[in-house]
């Protein structure tokens, strides 16, 4: 497990790159060929070039702090709650429960699932009064589906939205909060953009992956050094020549993968596909900010290896009404369990009526 988790926001930071590259396409800020049938010949070749390997493990030393920020602590008690999804698949979650008439749905971030957030749902329990569902994403954890992937790009807030559908059922006189962490904080915002989804009463979000374009993001490593063979490494050519294809319409072969993780075959996670990588964040950072339409609060933390904090205030000023909170000296793992963003957290839902 701690293999799998350590470089944790080394991957969030080389994923938020190939979410570049791929934006890069979408938007035209790169040149393509001008007609389809060329764009498809180029692309396919692109596509079909190796795939990058591993030559040596990837260092597993951590500092004991780094090592705390992950959540391995199991200080509180929960049940298991399983939902089902549209399509019929089997959805996983940590149920922490509560007396309260809100609930908070809590998704993870990259190769994690909710056994590192058992921690964080107490405390936000705490802060709030709410009761907490921390979920497993598809593929991950527990959940049902292929590890890496989905069978469409958006299918990772789609079943954000079946969950949150039987929540409404079970209460409907709940007012339900939806809180991510990293990527569980951009497929929060995918949410948030789709009309034709249940409403829900706020947002939470810890350092947030805001979208596949976002200047919030770091351009470098905090750490380029850390190791010598990485943790990750990114199929450039295929992200570059699916992101081609999608533009022109063409799916077909969306289901490659294009991430590449430095881990035992084993583990549970070890690649994710194209599809799962578009949809772990808004194609537009500005769209999923504007999209929030009930009271929202992002806290990001001024050590994040992964997000620059003080770039994330001029962001929301420009695009969104919600709250922002930096915490100093938290890291990207470390923000979910400060002390600061808890008393933030209360004071957030006292004043919106969401305890």
């Amino acid at each position: 497990m701690k293999e799998i988790i350590r470089l944790q926001t080394i991957t969030a930071l080389l994923i938020l790159a190939s979410n570049l590259i791929f934006s890069q396409y979408a938007f035209g800020q790169m040149e393509m060929p001008k007609d389809s049938a060329s764009i498809v010949q180029e692309a396919l070749a692109l596509i079909h070039s190796p795939e990058p390997e591993f030559e040596n493990p990837p260092a597993t030393t951590m500092d004991p702090k780094a090592f705390a920020d992950l959540g391995f602590e199991q200080p509180n008690s929960f049940e298991e709650a399983f939902f089902e999804a549209s399509d019929g698949e089997t959805l996983f979650t940590r149920h922490f429960s509560s007396e309260s008439n809100t609930t908070i749905l809590l998704s993870h971030g990259v190769l994690g699932d909710s056994y590192l957030f058992n921690k964080l749902s107490g405390l936000l329990r705490e802060a709030t009064g709410a009761e907490v569902y921390a979920m497993d994403i598809r593929g991950h954890g527990q959940s049902g589906g292929r590890p890496g992937d989905v069978d469409y790009i958006g299918q990772y807030e789609d079943d954000l939205a079946d969950v949150v559908t039987h929540i409404k059922k079970e209460k409907p006189d709940h007012k339900i909060i939806i809180a991510g962490h990293s990527m569980g904080g951009g497929i929060s915002l995918r949410y948030a953009m789709r009309d034709d989804f249940p409403e829900v009463d706020g947002y939470l979000l810890t350092a947030p992956t805001l979208g596949h374009t976002n200047p919030t993001m770091r351009t470098a490593p905090a750490d380029p050094d850390e190791s010598k063979e990485p943790f990750l490494k990114l199929h450039i050519e295929r992200i570059i020549g699916l992101s081609m294809l999608n533009s022109v319409g063409n799916h077909e072969f969306d289901s490659l993968n294009v991430l590449f993780f430095n881990l035992p075959e084993n583990s549970p996670v070890t690649k994710y596909s194209h599809r799962s990588n578009v949809s772990n964040a808004p194609a537009d950072y500005r769209d999923g900010l504007r999209a929030v339409n009930k009271p929202l609060l992002i806290i990001v933390g001024t050590e994040d290896e992964v997000m620059e904090a003080a770039k994330f205030q001029p962001v929301m000023e420009q695009y969104s009404e919600g709250e922002l909170l930096i915490v100093e000296g938290a890291t990207h793992n470390g923000i979910r369990h400060s002390e600061d963003a808890m008393i933030k957290i209360k004071e957030w839902a006292e004043l919106n009526n969401l305890n």
